[in-house]
């Protein structure tokens, strides 16, 4: 088997104030004591940098075994909480860590099988494996989205498959208040969209060309007020 390595730099100045800098893959990240323990909390934290390294192994663990499983999603949310108990003292410590993951576009009626894998991806992160037995570690509250973007906002269905796309769009449309508009970005001319809207829809929305190809297709549409 083979061993790996891997680096991160620290500076840090004079005094105990800070703010320091980590240098980690390619990027600068500023860091201090959290102003609630009497640092300047300027930047992250090296509390929360814990937690983004517990929760970056989850949710990378847990993207592999949703694909695996073959359980869609259009992304994943993960919110990571820390606790701090015996705080301030010599026993001061993270007590506990909780990863909440939320699937965004899902196939309904598989949600079990989603939370199994949430489940199952605390057990597999392999630094969460490293978190002494005085942390307690769990999954919290495991929540479902649906991927519908506000209005005004850009959607973008290329790297969607064909049969979810007209799902999406329709859905995403039927919510849009009245004056409200999304851009519609396609990897090919969504004309037979036009036909069907009107088709089904007549008289509710606008439809304007913003770029016709080749590379993709950029449509606004907004709802008749």
């Amino acid at each position: 088997m083979a061993e790996l390595s891997f680096i991160s730099k620290l500076t840090w100045p004079e005094g105990r104030l800070g703010p320091g800098v980590v240098e980690t893959g390619g990027q600068s990240l500023q860091f201090s004591v959290p102003a609630s323990m009497g640092g300047v909390g300027e930047g992250t934290s090296p509390e929360e940098l814990l937690l983004s390294a517990v929760g970056s192994c989850y949710t990378a663990t847990l993207a592999g075994l949703t694909e695996a499983r073959r359980l869609p999603a259009a992304s994943i949310r993960v919110r990571v909480e820390g606790t701090v108990s015996d705080y301030p003292g010599p026993a001061a410590r993270i007590s506990a860590i909780t990863v909440n993951p939320t699937f965004v576009g899902i196939k309904s009626g598989r949600e079990k099988e989603y939370e199994g894998a949430a489940m199952t991806a605390r057990e597999r992160c392999f630094i969460g494996k490293h978190l002494g037995p005085q942390v307690s570690y769990g999954v919290g509250e495991v929540e479902f989205a649906e991927e519908t973007p506000s209005a005004g906002e850009v959607l973008d269905v290329r790297a969607l498959p064909a049969p979810r796309r007209h799902e999406l769009i329709f859905r995403t449309l039927d919510g849009l208040a009245g004056g409200a508009a999304i851009t519609l970005v396609n990897d090919h001319d969504p004309k037979p969209l036009h036909y069907q809207l009107e088709a089904t829809r007549p008289g509710h929305f606008t439809w304007d060309y913003v770029e016709r190809g080749p590379e993709a297709w950029r449509v606004r549409i907004a709802r008749i007020a």
